[in-house]
């Protein structure tokens, strides 16, 4: 599957669509974002054999008329595309089965956040969701029960402990805050376009800390997985090194498993080549434009910081295909959720979590050792 970013895709990789019913949605404008193809769209590719459709009955009257019909096109069962960065909607009118998506995120202390929207952590193939367009990384932003007045917003969507959880109850419930109500859920996502597993990896050639430039291919060689950490770098709150520690103290726990790391992020070389010397590094860390995040799907811009990366990690095998994709750290992720994180990758490849935690936790020096380094017997080690 490919991936585009800033131009048409091309007339081969298009994911189609097709469409058998009306679509309605928020905002006019958003219409131009869904319905309307321009030189400036970028959009999620669908695999060719499958049809999504996107069914919006009714949804001017499930909302109360909150959400007006904002286009009534192409019921004649043309194609069209769901664009990156755009809404579609995921209409289940019973209840959900459990194991067909699985929502992360949710518990935001305030909800006001962008980058606090529930993730879309699994989606099972030849599910529902599946085939309406629904694919991990995917953002929940608002849905609603289908004949009531019941509406999750996208602030309380962020907010909603064990989210996944909830909303799936209140699918499968027929009764709604003492109302009857109709089993079923509408959500509405916005696309994000993440390479998924099984997907090829997207190419790269970047600049890397160790000096030229370092290769998708030349990084896979010789090991059984690659794993890709995208981070924001010091664009986040002035210097983030913690998820590059974590990374560092693992990769005895990943080399046991036949994988190796590197860390991409917007960031110069020199800066990178600095870091990664001042922490005794293993692995590189390559300088993107963000070309590279846009293949990926970690790309974002924030309005105080201009373009930047999402936290987002991907194990990509040594046929260079994805095997797995996380995308529910969170950009504001502390170190306990980071360490999480690292230890549920170690997991993944078949590690162990628990003695990859131990091996990331700060190790006290004894007194001797202290001793040694003042007097200078003994050097410091990098601040990991």
């Amino acid at each position: 599957m490919g991936r585009w970013s800033g131009q048409m895709a091309p007339e081969e990789g298009r994911r189609r669509v097709h469409r058998k019913a009306v679509w309605a949605l928020l905002a006019a404008p958003l219409v131009s974002q869904v319905l309307l193809s321009h030189p400036g769209a970028s959009y999620v590719p669908l695999a060719r054999s499958l049809l999504r459709q996107l069914m919006l009955p009714a949804a001017g009257q499930a909302m109360g008329g909150l959400l007006p019909f904002a286009a009534r096109a192409q019921e004649s069962g043309q194609e069209g595309l769901i664009r990156i960065g755009g809404p579609f909607q995921v209409s289940y009118p019973g209840a959900i089965p459990g194991d067909d998506f699985y929502l992360g995120g949710g518990g935001a202390e305030f909800g006001t956040g962008l980058l606090d929207n529930p993730k879309v952590v699994f989606v099972k193939p030849g599910s529902r969701a599946y085939g309406m367009g629904l694919r991990i990384g995917d953002e929940l932003v608002l849905a609603w029960k289908e004949g009531s007045s019941t509406i999750f917003s996208e602030g309380e969507l962020r907010r909603m402990e064990n989210v996944d959880q909830a909303l799936k109850e209140a699918a499968n419930s027929t009764m709604y805050f003492g109302q009857p109500a109709p089993q079923g859920l509408s959500m509405q996502f916005t696309a994000r376009g993440v390479a998924q597993p099984g997907d090829p990896a997207p190419d790269f050639k970047l600049a890397a800390s160790t000096g030229g430039e370092l290769t998708l291919a030349e990084l896979l060689k010789g090991n059984e997985y690659l794993v890709v950490f995208f981070r924001p770098g010091s664009r986040f709150r002035g210097g983030d090194l913690q998820e590059v520690r974590l990374f560092g103290k693992a990769t005895r726990a990943l080399a046991e498993r036949g994988a190796t790391v590197v860390g991409i992020q917007i960031e110069p070389k020199e800066a990178l080549a600095r870091q990664a010397q001042s922490l005794q590094l293993d692995f590189p860390l390559l300088c993107d434009d963000g070309s590279v995040a846009r293949a990926y799907g970690t790309y974002l811009e924030l309005e105080e910081q201009g373009p930047n990366i999402d936290r987002k990690t991907f194990i990509i095998g040594k046929d260079g295909t994805i095997k797995a994709t996380f995308v529910d750290i969170g950009y504001d992720a502390d170190k306990k959720k980071l360490a999480n994180h690292v230890a549920d990758v170690v997991r993944v490849l078949g590690g162990d979590p628990v003695q990859a935690k131990e091996d990331m936790k700060t190790k006290s020096k004894s007194v001797g050792e202290m001793l040694d380094i003042a007097i200078g017997k003994q050097a410091p080690s990098p601040r990991m």
